[in-house]
């Protein structure tokens, strides 16, 4: 997912991982105290994918599920 000038399109590798990040939360929901929402872990999730993206650099040869997870 790059732009015509090469960069990583952020807006549309997020849209592209929400998945990943709803069905991690998911997972995760049920090992923590019932007082933690779904929702709450979800936006958490959606902050680390955020961080994720400005960190990564795709010529390290890793794939940006295995960099983000």
């Amino acid at each position: 997912m790059y732009t015509a000038k090469g960069q990583l399109d952020r807006d549309a590798m997020i849209r592209q991982h929400v998945p990943l990040v709803r069905r991690i939360a998911h997972h995760m929901i049920a090992k923590l105290s019932p007082n933690v929402e779904l929702d709450d872990l979800i936006q958490v999730g959606m902050m680390g994918l955020a961080e994720a993206l400005s960190r990564y650099e795709g010529a390290q040869g890793v794939q940006f599920e295995t960099f983000a997870t």
